[in-house]
């Protein structure tokens, strides 16, 4: 029973120290943590190795060689890790709020599927983030250096980490949104009906496909746009290749349910 969090990471242990911050502080405490770690270098495990005992919940890290981008299959790794019903899946540059974990699991009541946003922070802001910030609760702030960033130019989707009451958020958000990686939580058994994460499409984009099978499988969507907030840290994004493109267009037209390699191998 409980939550399970797996945080995906490459070689960002500055981000993912101010994750595990946000995670320390969770109001409602996951039973789990898995960092699931797509190849990073030892900088990375020293770091998650000096959060051991820190945490009120056991930290496991999962890591496998750097082959290119491979985050579903080091996902498929880390969830195997756990035992939890629920499933909270968040970016390694992403800063949970203190009812990161609440929010989710008070949804879960309602669907299968929850689909987070976040709060983008800018370049400027997210350069001067601390974990003594993080810690003191001053990204949550309404007078803080998130409303000033904004206000600047700089941190953009304000908005969107405005946290409000349930019923209240699904009247201004009430139809279903689309998964997004960095921010979404699902039943255990949601995750198993598609087998996971695609180990075949080794590629950017893999969490659209896992989107697109999840939706075919009939599960129900919620939409936590003003819950569950989480602050993106800033770094360039790069473009989908065509090729990339091509593909997403190619599993959209498709009626796939499960992926042939994900959690297990299906004959």
């Amino acid at each position: 029973m409980g939550a399970a969090v797996i945080v995906s990471t490459y070689n960002d242990p500055r981000g993912l120290n101010l994750c595990l911050a946000g995670l320390a502080r969770q109001h409602a405490r996951p039973a789990q943590i898995v960092v699931a770690d797509d190849g990073s270098t030892d900088t990375t495990r020293v770091m998650v190795d000096s959060w051991r005992g820190r945490l009120e919940c056991p930290l496991v890290h999962v890591w496998h060689e750097d082959q290119g981008n491979r985050k579903g299959a080091i996902a498929n790794k880390a969830v195997l890790k756990t035992d939890c019903d629920q499933l909270l899946f968040v970016d390694g540059d992403s800063i949970p709020h203190s009812n990161w974990v609440a929010d989710h699991m008070s949804a879960a009541a309602h669907g299968d599927v929850r689909c987070g946003r976040r709060v983008k922070l800018g370049p400027v802001l997210s350069a001067k983030v601390t974990d003594e910030w993080v810690t003191r609760g001053r990204l949550e702030s309404f007078i803080g250096p998130v409303v000033r960033s904004a206000i600047q130019g700089d941190t953009k989707r304000l908005l969107l980490g405005v946290r409000l009451p349930y019923p209240i958020a699904r009247v201004f958000h009430p139809r279903p949104r689309k998964l997004m990686g960095v921010n979404f939580s699902l039943s255990r058994s949601a995750f198993e009906a598609v087998n996971g994460y695609d180990e075949e499409w080794n590629q950017r984009r893999q969490d659209r496909d896992l989107d697109l099978r999840l939706s075919r499988a009939g599960l129900r969507y919620i939409p936590l746009l003003n819950r569950a907030i989480v602050y993106h840290l800033y770094h360039e994004e790069r473009q989908p290749s065509q090729e990339v493109e091509d593909r997403v267009q190619e599993e959209s037209a498709s009626d796939r349910v499960r992926c042939r390699v994900g959690l297990t191998t299906d004959s």
